[in-house]
């Protein structure tokens, strides 16, 4: 059973009220969203008509994401989505207290109907529904012992998806260029359950651009772009080495992927985790071959490259049966997504490689100014330095008309010298 459990607006104000005729109207009060079975309503009062329109951030192009109300009399305004459209973000939570799944979305009031204006308001809008099993029962006690009931709940890990540099305790990564070596990490803090990272996605943030990465099974789709995990031995954390991509001419991706866990003391987790994939039996098959060469050197060579490629698989899939060894990825039995929560990493901003990456401290406004400055002028690492045109004339002017003034002085010291000596005589 699912219930409307929490509500959060976050309110990112735009800046304040412009005193125009046309756009002399704001919000009263504080905007309310109701959290409905299948859609989100958002309900919010204008000091008078609201003739604008409401959209999801980064949807305006689509008809489904836009309300307008022009022509509109009414001071309350009453905007619905349907749960998953527009871009609305979705991600189940697995806490102590708290398990069902979270939906969450930006919608911006704007009060002209083309323009974005600053006195149009934003708001970010969460709603929290709540997973819970509710059994009924009936019961009759007749001259029996009363019984105690002792029970104790294991709390569920908290997980995290991060995106790091150098390392799996590396720094996290908000700016990168195009190439530049990152390690996706999934990590649960408990040693008591082991995880399984599937279903990853990557998107632009504005729904238009969406990829599968690693399949439903844990396996990667495209190796050359992220490979196959790696899981370190007690389940809780896996990582991939990955060079950084984006979509062509965007400049952030966002990346989610969904994880199971799986309670280690029941004794089944060695048996999914980590998962089999075809990259892995297309190594194993290959280190098999390799290690027949009759040849001595070879068969030495064979046995290294065997050991570097387990070094951190577990050597239980070589156990399988050979019918087992088919190309396609097989790892879930049914019934393992029981205790499934779906992890974002932080927005990553990609730039191409002929950019220079900003200082976390700098705005974009600031680099702009940096590049604007650096045409204008620029020493240079061999100590010259460059002007712009205008500049450069100026300068020939000025010194033109220094050498001029400096030969018509010393011109007219030598004439005053000769007339000096002719007075002389």
């Amino acid at each position: 059973m699912i219930f409307a459990f929490q509500v959060a607006i976050t309110v990112c104000i735009l800046p304040n009220f412009i005193s125009t005729t046309y756009y002399d109207n704001s919000i009263v009060g504080v905007p309310k969203v109701q959290c409905m079975e299948d859609r989100m309503k958002l309900t919010f009062h204008t000091a008078k008509p609201f003739t604008g329109r409401v959209f999801v951030k980064g949807m305006v192009d689509k008809d489904q994401c836009v309300n307008s109300f022009i022509g509109n009399r009414k001071l309350e305004v009453q905007y619905e989505i349907i749960n998953g459209q527009c871009n609305m973000r979705r991600s189940r939570k697995i806490g102590p207290e708290l398990k069902g799944i979270e939906q969450s979305i930006t919608i911006i009031v704007s009060f002209h109907d083309t323009f974005t204006t600053k006195i149009d308001r934003a708001f970010r809008c969460t709603c929290f529904y709540l997973e819970a099993d509710r059994v009924v029962t009936v019961q009759f006690d007749v001259s029996m012992i009363p019984t105690t009931d002792l029970i104790d709940t294991a709390r569920m890990p908290l997980c995290t998806y991060t995106v790091r540099r150098d390392s799996i305790t590396g720094k996290t990564v908000s700016f990168a260029t195009i190439g530049d070596p990152v390690i996706h990490v999934w990590q649960c803090e408990s040693d008591m359950f082991s995880i399984l990272v599937h279903s990853c996605f990557v998107d632009d943030g504005n729904g238009r651009e969406k990829k599968l990465l690693i399949d439903e099974r844990g396996c990667a789709i495209e190796p050359a772009i992220i490979p196959d995990l790696t899981y370190n031995e007690n389940g809780n954390m896996a990582f991939s080495k990955v060079n950084v991509f984006k979509f062509a001419d965007k400049l952030t991706t966002y990346f989610q992927c969904a994880v199971s866990t799986c309670m280690r003391s029941e004794g089944r987790c060695n048996e999914r985790i980590p998962p089999f994939c075809a990259n892995d039996r297309i190594e194993y098959l290959g280190s098999r071959i390799a290690q027949r060469s009759t040849n001595a050197n070879t068969t030495e060579l064979s046995e290294k490259t065997t050991k570097t490629i387990f070094k951190y698989r577990k050597l239980r899939s070589v156990m399988k049966p050979m019918k087992s060894f088919l190309l396609e990825n097989q790892t879930l039995s049914k019934g393992y997504d029981e205790y499934t929560m779906d992890l974002s990493a932080d927005k990553i901003v990609v730039l191409d490689l002929d950019e220079e990456r900003p200082n976390a401290e700098n705005s974009l406004s600031t680099q702009l100014e940096n590049e604007m400055s650096k045409k204008q002028m620029r020493l240079q690492t061999d100590g010259k330095f460059c002007l712009n045109f205008s500049t450069a004339i100026l300068l020939n002017i000025i010194i033109c008309l220094s050498f001029a003034v400096l030969i018509g002085g010393f011109i007219r010291m030598l004439w005053m010298s000769k007339m000096a000596d002719k007075l002389s005589l």
